[in-house]
Order: structure tokens, then sequence, then C-alpha cells
């Protein structure tokens, strides 16, 4: 089987304004309005991300997707200061790096990464 990758996130959110300032905070992602009811950012690297306008969001469990990020203390900072939470600390991956669950302002459970390079 070949190398697989995340092509797009589709991640349902209740206040665009709210969302929009927090992923890109935390990301750098530029969520544009691409049609009623959804912001969308594209990577131009093989993946975007889509918000999609929910009038509540279901906080149970989820499929999780992991962010690579340089730094997880610097991304948790600005999680934290958005008004995300962090559900779990950075935690070690023997020999792989790093990694750490937050949630958004919405409680969506979204995984950050910081591999061994």
């Amino acid at each position: 089987m070949s190398n697989q990758v995340i092509g797009h996130v589709e991640i349902p959110v209740t206040n665009f304004d709210k969302s929009v300032k927090f992923y890109n905070a935390v990301f750098g992602w530029e969520l544009k309005p691409f049609g009623n009811g959804y912001y969308l950012h594209n990577s131009h690297r093989g993946m975007t991300v889509g918000l999609r306008k929910v009038d509540a969001v279901d906080k149970g469990n989820c499929t999780i997707f992991h962010i690579s990020v340089e730094d997880v203390d610097a991304t948790l900072k600005v999680v934290k200061k958005q008004k995300g939470t962090v559900q779990r600390a950075k935690t070690i991956i023997p020999v792989y790096g790093y990694y750490a669950l937050i949630s958004d302002p919405d409680g969506n459970t979204i995984g950050v990464y910081q591999g061994n390079y």
C-alpha cells in the first residue's frame, strides 16, 4: 500500500468568527468564506481544511487528526491564549517525538505532533 496523506479535514463549528481566529492563531490557517455556511483553508500542499457551520457540536467520541507543529509547548500556549483547552499535556512518543491533545472553542479534539527531526 502506498503512503496515505490526509487530503481534507472538515471541522464542525458554531461560530465562524471565533473559530477562524482560533485556527489562524494556533496553526496559521487562512480560512476564507467558501459558499453558504462554509470556510476553507487551502494549504496548496495537498491538504484543505473546511469549517462547517452547525447549531451544536457533538462532544462525544470523534476522529482525531494530528497537525504537525514545530514546538508543542509553544502551540499549547497559543491554544490557551485563544480560549482552547489542553486535554492531554505534551506526551513523549519514544523515538518519534511528542504529541498533545487540544480542544478548539467548540470542543473539537485535535492532536498536535512534534517529530524528532
